[in-house]
């Protein structure tokens, strides 16, 4: 498998753009998401830009989505990884953050280039 960046390298990518960004998780996370258990997460190939976003949760019947901003971009080799940042991803260990960025993406070397994109969440009860 090769990211879409990989395959369309000259595609149109503009981080300044005034839009919402989708930014997508397994639907396993909402929960934490939702109660801000989740603050954080770890891309690998795969860009996000800080500003306003949809967080959409795949593989999920009801398509649900939250509405938050992504509030940082912070790019930093994998095996420099914290366990706090770990944490701050619903992780208990930085080796738990591993085992499952490994899945998510497998072949991830263990020197890669990582970005730690951080994220609040809308309250949902503030938006009516």
């Amino acid at each position: 498998m090769r990211p879409i960046r990989r395959l369309l390298p000259d595609t149109y990518f503009h981080p300044d753009a005034d839009a919402r960004r989708i930014v997508r998780f397994h639907k396993r996370y909402y929960d934490d998401i939702a109660a801000a258990r989740k603050t954080s997460t770890v891309r690998y190939e795969d860009p996000i830009a800080p500003g306003p976003a949809i967080f959409l949760f795949e593989d999920d019947d009801a398509s649900r989505t939250l509405e938050g901003t992504v509030t940082g971009v912070e790019r930093q080799r994998l095996d420099h990884l914290t366990a706090e940042q770990a944490r701050l991803d619903g992780f208990t260990s930085i080796g738990q953050l591993k085992k499952a960025l490994e899945s998510h993406y497998p072949g991830l070397p263990s020197d890669a280039e990582v970005e730690l994109v951080t994220f609040t969440v809308e309250d949902p009860d503030s938006m009516e």
